[in-house]
């Protein structure tokens, strides 16, 4: 080879050598300006017809800057530069002349290059990657003042391209950031949904299925307010955690939003789908302990499956967001069905009608009856709202409520109109001298509950409408004590000691625990309506009745059996030493007006002075 170069001729790995220059993202990429303001300038004083920025790729050199040259790239068996990446300068003053490049082809054919001096560009790392080269038609001399000139130039290059190199570091770690949630890191939407997109996609080769999964956790706004910001994220850490471990068999997690995860699962059939997602809504539901605090997280997920829910992330995403709004199939979990999305669309019409159904008035309260054992004597109502819609008819309360509770304004509101009805409609009811106590009960969601002025509002209300507070009953669940049990305990005796009776609603249907029944101080104990369902045809439901019953009164509590609806069940209750009963059986939930039927119904003081 007649040629001038200088550097020993080097043995080069090829696929280190490309990997260093696909790292750099380069290839490809438009036109700057940065560049080109150094080939044109290279064209200019060496007055050539072409200078390029040339990258040797695999089977091609692609020019990231040209003068003189109209195409981006070229074949390699065009390149000269492919000849340059042993060395670290190659020079041919005339090809026609040299023993090696006589018959090559970008000599004997276009372009026709007789003259070429080539600098060698390493990347960041020092592999060879291309070269800064001037070409010609014609053959040239150049000197050595020239050559270093050359050679000079192809340094400012080369560390123009190092800082394109650090430049998308640093692009990819600011993509990394914004694109992770801070708190959790992990992948938020964007990111999320880029990954599923690829896990789609190779379910699609590997013809299994993926359930998406959209995780709510309900009751993160009560963690904050009740123990700290610190808390609140380190149970979102801690949930992350669970999400990423091993041996949960999530193929990818993200942190969609304050109170929301994603998560994706592959099982092989739809049939696997509960036996796959159980053990993680499990897992996830387990208490958390924090600084001598027990949380328990109280999460719902939705739940879609491709590709029988959608073939695209956005689909996927979307059912799973959608299946949180219709009805679960287990325990906190919903599975989307294109039922799913007729009901999303009501529950978003009942949040927006709901707030000005309040305001006008358009909710009434029923009142359900309850009733001594031996069915002989009204002892108190409990305040059930209702609503009828000009547009959506009819709102059960099991749609509207639960879509107020996860809304704080709207829980706030439908509470506020809650006690102010039921202490209205209460004066209309008087009692005189001697009459049995009647007490009103009212549901009371946690996010009401925690409020630190909830005793306050409460006592006001009743003040403002001259209603002893011995007539009131507030009913909790067990979800909504456990938030917190001791700022639960503290609520609930400046309660009682205004006189206000505390019960505690639904039991059996959360986290029973007897330590905490212990240290709760309520009054009452309303056992749900799914263990008196079964007590005619299953003696277990009536051993567990029987249990709570006997445990209730060595407490010192009263139990009132929800939803009574037969005879068998109600002499069943009364046998087991049950105090109160509601239910079908005695009515249903009636408006106002027909209260005071019950009333004038009463025998005397002497049937229910106990309770």
């Amino acid at each position: 080879m007649n040629d001038i170069s200088s550097g020993s001729t080097l043995d080069i790995d090829e696929h280190t050598r490309l990997a260093e220059l696909r790292a750099l993202d380069i290839l490809d990429t438009p036109p700057e300006e940065r560049f080109d303001r150094y080939t044109r300038l290279v064209s200019q004083i060496f007055d050539v017809p072409t200078a390029l920025i040339s990258l040797i790729d695999e089977d091609r050199q692609w020019f990231k800057s040209s003068v003189g040259m109209e195409a981006s790239e070229t074949s390699y068996d065009l390149s000269f530069c492919v000849h340059a990446l042993g060395k670290s300068y190659l020079e041919v003053p005339d090809a026609l002349q040299d023993d090696f490049f006589r018959s090559h082809k970008a000599v004997v054919s276009s372009p026709y290059i007789r003259f070429y001096a080539g600098v060698v560009l390493h990347g960041p790392v020092g592999h060879p990657i291309g070269t800064l080269c001037i070409t010609d038609t014609k053959p040239r001399q150049i000197n050595d003042v020239e050559r270093s000139w050359l050679k000079n130039f192809g340094k400012i290059v080369e560390e123009q391209i190092h800082l394109y190199a650090e430049l998308v570091n640093v692009r990819r770690h600011v993509n990394h950031v914004t694109q992770r949630n801070v708190r959790t890191g992990l992948p938020n939407e964007v990111l999320f949904g880029d990954t599923l997109d690829n896990l789609i996609r190779l379910a699609e080769t590997e013809s299994h299925h993926l359930a998406v999964l959209h995780l709510r956790l309900n009751n993160l706004d009560e963690i904050s307010r009740i123990h700290g910001r610190g808390n609140r994220d380190a149970v979102l850490q801690s949930l992350a955690d669970r999400l990423t471990a091993p041996d949960i068999k999530i193929q990818a997690a993200g942190h969609m939003g304050d109170d929301r995860f994603a998560a994706v699962v592959s099982m092989f059939s739809v049939r696997d789908l509960f036996s796959v997602i159980t053990p993680i809504v499990n897992k996830l539901n387990r208490a958390i302990d924090l600084e001598g605090h027990t949380l328990r997280p109280d999460i719902d997920v939705g739940v879609s499956v491709s590709p029988d829910d959608g073939t695209s992330p956005d689909d996927l995403l979307e059912r799973a967001r959608a299946a949180l709004k219709g009805p679960s199939t287990l325990e906190g979990m919903h599975v989307f069905t294109h039922e799913t999305e007729a009901s999303a669309v009501r529950r978003h019409w009942i949040e927006q009608r709901l707030e000005p159904a309040l305001r006008d008035g358009k909710l009434i309260q029923h009142y359900q009856p309850i009733m001594l054992a031996d069915g002989s004597d009204v002892i108190g109502f409990e305040a059930l709202a209702r609503w009828h819609d000009a547009e959506l008819g009819h709102v059960s309360p099991g749609e509207f409520v639960p879509i107020a509770e996860r809304n704080p304004r709207l829980s706030r509101l439908l509470t506020d109109w809650s006690l102010r009805v039921v202490c209205q409609n209460a004066m209309d009811w008087p009692l005189k001298p001697g009459d049995p106590p009647l007490r009103l009960a009212i549901n009371i969601p946690a996010n009401q509950f925690y409020q630190p002025n909830f005793v306050d509002h409460v006592l006001q209300t009743l003040k403002e409408h001259n209603l002893a507070p011995e007539r009131l009953m507030l009913e909790l669940t067990e979800e909504s004590l456990l938030t917190d049990i001791d700022q639960a305990v503290q609520t609930m005796c400046r309660l009682q000691g205004h006189g206000i009776a505390l019960a505690l609603d639904d039991f059996g249907t959360g986290y029973s625990s007897l330590n905490y029944l212990k240290r709760l101080p309520i009054d009452t104990l309303k056992i749900d309506k799914s263990f008196i369902d079964g007590l005619t045809h299953d003696q277990k439901a009536v051993d567990l009745v029987t249990g709570i019953i006997r445990i209730s009164h060595g407490l010192g509590l009263k139990v009132v059996g929800e939803g009574v609806e037969s005879a068998a069940q109600h002499g069943l209750l009364h046998e087991l030493g049950c105090d109160a009963l509601q239910g079908y059986l005695f009515s249903r939930p009636v408006d106002a007006g027909k209260i005071q039927g019950f009333l004038d119904s009463r025998p005397g003081h002497s049937r229910s002075e106990n309770w």
